[in-house]
C-alpha cells in the first residue's frame, strides 16, 4: 500500500449481534483462510513445491496464518445482501493504518514480521495461471525473510470478485496459535470510525441499536443506509 492508501477509508459489514460482540469482549477476530470460499485464495499455501532435485515439498507455513477482509467500496446492494443475507447488517469504517496499528499493538517483539496489512489485486484466469506457474516469482515469495512475501500470497483473486474491492489485515501466527480463530484485544471506540446500518432494517430496530451504543459511550457517527430510500421529485407537466 501507498501510504495515501494506508489513510483512505476502509469498510466491513459485520451482524448486528456480531458488532456488539466486539464492543463488549474489545477483541476483533482473524480466521484461517482456508475457511474463504475461493479456492483460489490459499493455492500456493496448499500446493505442492518441488526443489530442483525433484524432492517436493508442502508449505510450512499455511497454518500460521489468519486474515479478515475489509473492503474500499464505501457501500453496495452486492455487499449488504451478500455478507448480511438476514437484514441485520451494519457497516464500521476505519482505516489501514488503524487496523494495522490495533494488531500491531498486541503482537510480540518479532511484529515487523507477523502483522501485515494489503490490498488484493485482481488477475484474469491467463495473468493468474501465469504468475502462479512463474518459479522466480513464488520463489522469491516464499523464500523472504521479512515475512512480507508470505502475505502476499494471500493478496490476489480472479477478476470475478474484483468489485470486492478488498484490504485484508493479516498475522502469522508461527504455529503458536491452535483452531481455526485468531482473537485479538482492541479498542473499538479507538478502531471504529462511524457506523451505518442495513438500510432493510426496521427503523424502530436501528433506533434501539443506536441508543444502546451510544449508551455504551460509541461517539461517532450512526446512521442508518438510505441506499434504497427514493428521492421525492417534483415536476411540471409540460403540454
Amino acid at each position: 500500500m501507498t501510504e495515501k492508501q494506508k489513510d483512505k477509508s476502509i469498510y466491513r459489514v459485520f451482524s448486528v449481534d456480531r458488532l456488539f460482540e466486539i464492543f463488549n469482549s474489545k477483541q476483533l477476530t482473524l480466521v484461517r483462510p482456508e475457511l474463504w470460499d475461493d479456492p483460489f485464495e490459499n493455492v500456493i499455501m496448499n500446493s505442492t513445491g518441488e526443489l530442483e532435485s525433484g524432492e517436493l515439498f508442502s508449505i510450512d507455513f499455511r497454518d500460521n496464518f489468519y486474515g479478515q477482509c475489509w473492503t474500499y467500496t464505501n457501500e453496495s446492494d452486492a455487499i449488504w445482501r451478500i455478507y448480511a443475507p438476514k437484514k441485520d447488517g451494519v457497516r464500521v469504517r476505519t482505516t489501514p493504518r488503524k487496523l494495522l496499528k490495533s494488531l500491531y499493538d498486541q503482537s510480540d517483539k518479532f511484529r515487523d514480521i507477523h502483522c501485515f496489512i494489503g490490498k488484493v489485486d485482481y488477475y484474469n484466469k491467463k495473468s493468474l495461471n501465469g504468475m502462479l506457474n512463474n518459479s522466480k516469482i513464488i520463489s522469491s515469495w516464499l523464500l523472504d525473510s521479512t515475512g512480507a512475501g508470505h502475505a502476499k500470497t494471500l493478496l490476489f483473486k480472479r477478476n470475478a470478485f474484483k468489485h470486492e474491492n478488498e484490504v485484508r489485515i493479516l498475522y502469522n501466527g508461527n504455529k503458536k496459535i491452535k483452531g481455526d480463530l485468531f482473537k485479538y484485544s482492541i479498542d473499538p471506540f479507538d478502531l471504529i470510525e462511524d457506523i451505518v446500518f442495513d438500510p432493510r432494517m426496521d427503523y424502530k430496530k436501528f433506533k434501539k441499536y443506536k441508543s444502546d451504543l451510544k449508551k455504551q459511550g460509541f461517539e461517532g457517527r450512526i446512521v442508518k443506509s438510505n441506499l434504497y430510500q427514493a428521492p421525492n421529485l417534483n415536476f411540471k407537466l409540460v403540454t
